[in-house]
């Protein structure tokens, strides 16, 4: 199911085209189902396909560091705003880059299966088919 989806077949074939893997080799009889799986398994954590469907993962290892200094940064600031005796609201400690969507809203989205239907991952996925 999750290889059926649109955006997830672009990101796994940007990320493989970035080490010079063609996904279409796979119909061209150059390249095995094996060697899929033991690439989308082995790919980095910052892979496009990964960052898709993991909304806490769709920022890389850079941004992630920004993000923590830009909030220890906005934490020292509102140390020395409330010790000059100044109000700091909710609106100024917010981070550019806090989420604003709610993740317990109900309906079937990226992390949620329809009622009934198994929800795995590309990676477990293809750790599984290298098993067999």
């Amino acid at each position: 199911m999750l290889l059926s989806d649109e955006a997830t077949a672009e990101a796994l074939e940007t990320d493989l085209l970035r080490y010079g893997v063609d996904l279409l080799d796979l119909y061209r009889d150059r390249l095995s189902y094996r060697r899929v799986c033991a690439l989308v398994t082995h790919l980095p954590d910052d892979a496009a396909v990964w960052r898709l469907h993991n909304p806490l993962g769709a920022l890389t290892r850079a941004e992630l560091l920004l993000a923590a200094t830009e909030r220890r940064v906005t934490a020292l600031w509102a140390t020395v705003v409330v010790a000059l005796g100044q109000d700091v609201t909710d609106v100024q400690l917010a981070g550019p880059l806090d989420w604003t969507g709610s993740q317990s809203g109900a309906g079937a989205g990226p992390d949620r299966a329809p009622d009934g239907a198994e929800l795995k991952s590309l990676r477990e996925i293809a750790l599984w088919m290298r098993s067999d």
